[in-house]
């Protein structure tokens, strides 16, 4: 047999075979590497110099409205402008003018009094991503030596005037540079040092190979308690370490689900104690009507509303905005609601039950919560409303004789975060006589401080406007509207805030019985 037959030729051997396969791929793999990272480092290099001119624009904008309102804005602009130049040499000009546009502030005090133009040839707009433009108020501007950032001087959210900041684009080309040669250098020592491992361990890969093959196949039917113990020290301790990391993860997320699971069954419980909380069908005395809405921002909210008869011809009206949500705010909720139902059974006065009711919160809340209340108490018999207030949102009241609603403000501070005494001080009673066609709105904030994709509010006078326009439909038609025009006034945003509503009418053939009381007339029953 010739001896030639069983020796390999230098391009048929496998260690060649390998070795140039290995060169290749970790020539292409290093290379790769490199160029993200370069990438990556003038991105982020880049993005922190945006960012920097921009603060910097900035800073110089907030120094600046008590310049601009003084007679001779130039004598406090001009050391604010040195200094800043002679502090950072990157910046190569600050220019700070008035609205109309006037050189107030520059490092040549001969070009103070002139109209500035804004010189950007050659400069293309830029974007930031790094921090949130003023709108149009705010523009930035770059090209291959420098960024040009405007911005606005602003006293009270009104622009008085403009910062102009030219910021040097050299040491981002250095520090590129720089990057660009620490990474070449790293990723040619590691391409030589890849080589040369490679060539050293090619003949010991089998015996890793079989102890990870043995450790994976074992993971793959089920035992995710095998750890591989590799007995070399190359990738493929790494790879064995990172399998069993993989399994220790795959095991902790079976029991993270299993947690998931638990809890997200106890939340629909609470859920579930939550609606057992408010009513679903509520009392309404003959010739009156009482509207009410509850919608729910998260799986279990904080608000609580109530309709409590009390006695033959009285009604008690609650409402409350719990300041923590959750399952915090749906225990605080259903004390709320055991007590007030327990004191208005009584025929405890509103200013009481709400002074026991803080007397019962101090100490049994965390620090940071609180509790917004209103409660009145409804005599169908005379149209009389008596009510007290902690924290809570002014009323709507609706005169039928004007046609005209107006906001009832009432004192009185939250629940849960004052002494007795001192909330005692401060806490009152009012009453007000409702007479056909009249109307009471209470409601949370989640509907005036609801939020549209724009960043606008509701406001409370969009609820002004609504009950001035749809009071004489009655409560429940009226707290259907304000729903509907809450939720097209929102879009597609999402609901930031439970939303509560509570409002009770007087039907307009309905007639008092006193004969004396009007909507408009209401005393104080203390002071």
């Amino acid at each position: 047999m010739d001896k030639n037959m069983n020796r390999v030729s230098f391009f048929n051997s496998l260690r060649t075979q390998l070795s140039l396969g290995a060169l290749v791929l970790l020539g292409l793999t290093v290379s790769g590497v490199s160029y993200s990272l370069i990438v990556g480092e003038k991105k982020t290099l880049t993005r922190e110099l945006e960012k920097l001119v921009i603060l910097q624009g900035r800073n110089v904008a907030l120094s600046s409205p008590k310049a601009l309102l003084h007679a001779d804005p130039e004598i406090e602009l001009f050391p604010l402008v040195t200094r800043i130049l002679e502090r950072q040499p990157d910046v190569l000009s600050v220019t700070v003018t008035d609205a109309a546009g006037i050189i107030q502030g520059d490092r040549d005090v001969v070009n103070v009094g002139r109209s500035f133009k804004l010189d950007i040839a050659g400069h293309r707009p830029a974007a930031s991503n790094s921090v949130q433009m003023l709108g149009d108020a705010e523009k930035l501007y770059v090209d291959d030596d420098s960024y040009v950032f405007q911005t606005p001087v602003l006293t009270q959210d009104k622009p008085i005037g403009n910062v102009f900041l030219t910021y040097s684009k050299q040491e981002l080309h250095d520090n590129i540079k720089r990057g660009i040669r620490i990474t070449i250098t790293v990723s040619a020592v590691s391409l030589v040092l890849g080589l040369v491992l490679a060539l050293f361990f090619f003949r010991r890969i089998s015996q890793p190979m079989n102890v990870l093959m043995t450790g994976v196949n074992t993971m793959a039917k089920g035992n995710l308690d095998v750890n591989i113990n590799m007995p070399v020290k190359n990738e493929f301790r790494v790879l064995a370490q990172a399998f069993n990391e993989m399994s220790f993860r795959i095991a902790a997320a079976q029991k993270e689900h299993i947690v998931k699971e638990r809890m997200d069954r106890e939340l629909e419980i609470a859920r579930d104690v939550q609606h057992t909380l408010l009513p679903v069908e509520v009392y309404t005395p003959p010739g009156f009507q009482i509207g009410h809405h509850y919608a729910s921002a998260t799986e279990v909210g904080g608000d609580y509303l109530d309709v409590i008869r009390v006695g033959e011809s009285k009604v008690g009206l609650v409402m409350a905005d719990v300041s923590g949500k959750g399952v915090p705010g749906l225990v605080i909720m259903a004390m709320v609601k055991v007590m007030v139902q327990n004191l208005a059974a009584k025929g405890t006065p509103p200013k009481e039950i709400v002074r026991k009711l803080n007397s019962a919160l101090l100490g049994n809340i965390r620090r940071n919560m609180f509790v917004t209340f209103f409660v009145a108490i409804l005599d169908s018999e005379s149209g009389s409303v008596v009510f007290s207030n902690a924290g809570h949102n002014p009323a709507v009241i609706f005169n039928h004789e004007t046609l005209r609603a107006r906001f009832f403000k009432m004192e009185g501070p939250p629940m849960g975060t004052f002494p007795d005494q001192v909330f005692a001080e401060h806490l009152h009673e009012y009453r007000i006589d409702l007479d056909s066609g009249d109307m009471l709105l209470q409601y949370t904030d989640g509907l005036n401080e609801s939020m549209n994709e724009n960043g606008e509010q509701f406001t409370l006078g969009r609820i002004l406007d609504i009950v001035n326009e749809h009071a004489c439909e009655g409560a429940e038609s009226l707290v259907g509207r304000l729903v509907r025009a809450e939720a097209a006034f929102r879009g597609s945003a999402p609901q930031s805030d439970d939303l509560t509503l509570l409002a009770v009418s007087v039907n307009p053939s309905a007639v008092n019985t006193t004969g004396e009381q009007t909507a408009t007339s209401h005393v104080f029953a203390d002071s």
